[in-house]
Parts: structure tokens; sequence; C-alpha cells
């Protein structure tokens, strides 16, 4: 269909649609970039609420003298270049928690995405790897417990000695888990 212009040349009204589509186009492409993120962002909570409840499961059955157990969210590195797409290396994924010996003294662990999980394609979730077991969170426990004291005067020190492996337990200590996503910036 033409509309004439006063004095002109007709001019195509299939422009217009045209100039639509496309736009509708850029707003679909979009869209779909934002879902697919949204996508990957739920399956890196899937598998770092595998952690945090693994880990704090272990903890509260296996450590005495934990007052409360506080997870920081879900931290992500997006490693995808806008001009060139995925990384090789994909998103570095991690979570850490804070273990309260009292109310204002603890120290933290960090947990990885890639380390503690395998992603199942059949299953289309992460599963639990070998390397989360108990000796491995008893090592990080250890090795991050003596670096956050190291500095400390031996007064300060005192109050993270009740914290130690025990058959009793932590059954009263508080857990607070966390699975907001937040960017890694460093």
């Amino acid at each position: 269909m033409y509309i004439k212009k006063k004095g002109g040349k007709p001019v195509k009204k299939g422009k217009l649609s045209t100039l639509a589509a496309v736009v509708l186009i850029i707003i679909g492409i979009g869209g779909k970039q934002y879902m697919d993120k949204k996508a990957i962002e739920k399956d890196y909570q899937q598998g770092i609420g595998l952690i945090q409840k693994y880990v704090s499961n272990y903890l509260v059955e296996n450590y005495e003298g934990i007052e409360k157990i506080e997870w920081q969210g879900v931290g992500v590195e997006w490693r995808n270049a806008k001009g060139y797409g995925p990384s090789l290396l994909g998103n570095y994924v991690n979570t850490r928690v804070n273990i309260f010996v009292s109310e204002d003294k603890y120290f933290s662990v960090r947990f990885t995405l890639t380390d503690e999980t395998d992603y199942d394609n059949n299953l289309k979730k992460y599963v639990k790897a070998s390397s989360l077991n108990s000796e491995n969170i008893d090592f990080s426990i250890k090795s991050d417990l003596e670096n956050a004291t190291y500095d400390l005067k031996q007064s300060e020190k005192e109050s993270f000695t009740k914290l130690e492996k025990s058959i009793f337990g932590s059954d009263n200590a508080k857990i607070i888990y966390n699975l907001e996503i937040y960017e890694l910036n460093y």
C-alpha cells in the first residue's frame, strides 16, 4: 500500500512495519539473553545450596562451640565478554561462610562451585563432588581458623579455642542460608 505525499513520491507503509519488526527482534534477543542469565543463576544457586546444606550439616554434627553459621550468598565473576562470547574457563562461582564462636568472633571459609560440585548433564543439575568430604572440610576449617587468628593476641585467640571437633556437635547453632547472587569485584 502506498501513501502519497503532498506533491511528492509515494511512500511504502511497509517501512514502518519493517522498523517495528527490527525493534521487536532486538527486544527479543535482549530478552533471551536476560532469561539465559537467569537460568544460569538458578543453576548456580542450586549448586551452592547443595554445598551450604552439606557443610552446615557437617559442622553442626561434628564441631562443638559453634554459635552461628552464616552464609554470604553466591558470588559470581562473569567471565563472558560481550564481543567474544563465553570464556573457555567459565564463570567463577563461590560462597563464603562465617563461622561464629561467639556473638562477634568469627572466621570465614570459602567454597567454590567447581571444586565442590560437578554438573550432571543427565540430571541437569549440580551434584556433590567427591572432594566435598569430611577430610577436606576439616582441613579448610583448621587452615582458615589458623589464618584468621594468626595475628591476634593470645587473649583474643582464646574465644576460638572452644571450637573443636567433637561427637557432641553444636545442636543449638543458628544457621542462616543465603543464595542471593552478587557480582564478585576485585
